[in-house]
């Protein structure tokens, strides 16, 4: 009987009927590519190589690609052997199948083994159930505002800002998944598409149109349009990782399409909706966004307490911001936004926190009515101390030669990391409270 790896080295042809010359082995040999893992190049790959060009005179394969393998948290190979294995059916009924799919294929970066822990499913497959949660319960929500006839998508010329920006993101998605897949770079793919639908269709696109779906301003036709046009290249970009939920999402959406979505054409780039000025823009409205939340956060601001913030910035950037009010207002849960283009207004409060975005504005968050200042006076004061202690402490002992010169070099460098962490933690304890006038 022939040997396990000898045997398997005829694969390439012994399975389409080979000695003889068959219509299967006519048409599928040679091959295009070879998927399997780096430790068997030399039992497996090498072996069909040669046997390809010695039983059929010419290559079985052009490509090999090779995946990672799966191990365990002390980095063992899985195996039965071992007794440290996966049962992927246990986590397909407890997640689900997509949540397996994708959890996998976004850890297995070229190049790298994929990491699990056998003892944690919860941890080790968290990424895909959470991501496959989130494509249901966004796909629920968008569908809510469909009836049978989805209304045709307009001209760019009349959109509104979010709307070209989020097609333009779209377009970005779908050209570098495109590329992504297409050079067997899954894992790349996985967080191109995970990246667009989590933080900007749903984070910021579904957040920013909820008063157009509802009805509270004008334009709904226009959001459900583009909502519809999005969702839709999203569910095609996440088949080939998450093919269950997805074709379950796509027999919901309204109008004529491919009934599968399987058979679904793969979405090429719209050029139309190309624009990078959207982009730009919109990212600006994001940018003071995202300071306002992390100042609330920061501050343990209350959520259901509006603040007022100050935008010191160019005239080109107050005009983004002045067209995107209320949109800033809503997501910041602002009470106003002040656009300040020549210096701090001389009524501006003193106490307050500040930020400031990539393109160089400043943010302002007055705090007065927030938050009880003296109180947050006392804690920044109490925590300063504690760590002028500790900074005291550890210089003295950086101080003695004795300690510096004796003690092994990887100690003496951790007590200098302690030093240089604790004072830039100074340091922004200092600025806070210059800034809340304490």
């Amino acid at each position: 009987m022939l040997d396990t790896w000898f045997s398997s080295w005829l694969w390439p042809f012994a399975t389409f009927g080979w000695p003889d010359d068959t219509v299967d082995l006519e048409r599928f040999y040679p091959g295009h590519t070879l998927v399997t893992g780096p430790d068997i190049i030399f039992f497996w790959v090498a072996r069909m190589i040669m046997a390809g060009y010695h039983f059929k005179g010419e290559q079985p394969f052009s490509t090999v690609y090779l995946n990672g393998i799966v191990r365990d948290t002390r980095h063992r190979k899985m195996s039965k052997s071992l007794g440290n294995g996966i049962d992927p059916i246990d986590v397909v009924h407890r997640f689900g199948a997509d949540a397996l799919r994708f959890t996998v294929i976004a850890g297995a970066a070229t190049g790298a083994d994929v990491i699990l822990d056998p003892d944690d499913l919860d941890t080790s497959f968290a990424v895909g159930r959470n991501f496959a949660n989130k494509v249901l319960n966004v796909g629920r929500f968008i569908l809510t505002h469909f009836d049978d006839a989805p209304p045709p998508l307009p001209h760019p010329e009349q959109l509104e800002l979010a709307d070209r920006w989020i097609l333009s993101r779209a377009r970005n998605a779908v050209e570098g998944t495109t590329a992504q897949l297409g050079d067997v770079r899954f894992s790349d793919a996985s967080q191109t598409v995970y990246h667009f639908f989590w933080d900007e269709l749903a984070d910021w696109y579904v957040e920013q149109v909820k008063p157009r779906l509802y009805g509270t301003v004008p334009g709904g036709d226009t959001a459900r349009a583009v909502l519809l046009r999005v969702f839709e290249t999203s569910l095609q970009l996440l088949h080939p990782l998450m093919p269950f939920v997805t074709e379950a999402l796509w027999d919901h959406l309204p109008g004529h399409r491919e009934p599968l979505l399987a058979a679904a054409p793969w979405p090429t780039p719209d050029r139309r909706y190309d624009d990078p000025d959207a982009e730009t823009r919109f990212d600006q409205v994001r940018h003071v966004v995202r300071a306002v939340r992390s100042i609330r956060a920061e501050y343990h601001i209350p959520p259901g307490t509006a603040v007022q913030t100050y935008v010191e910035t160019t005239e080109a950037v107050a005009e983004v911001l002045r067209a995107e009010t209320g949109t800033v207002e809503r997501l910041a849960r602002l009470t106003a936004l002040h656009l300040e283009t020549a210096g701090p207004a001389p009524d501006r409060p003193a106490a307050g926190a500040h930020g400031v975005l990539p393109d160089g504005s400043a943010v302002f968050v007055p705090l007065g009515d927030a938050i009880d200042v003296e109180r947050e006076c006392t804690r920044l004061r109490t925590e300063a101390e504690r760590l002028e202690r500790q900074l005291t402490g550890v210089r003295r002992k950086l101080a003695n030669s004795n300690f510096v010169e004796r003690a092994p070099g990887n100690v003496v460098a951790r007590e200098r990391e302690k030093e240089t962490a604790w004072q830039e933690q100074l340091d922004t304890l200092a600025a806070k409270l210059r800034s809340l006038g304490c």
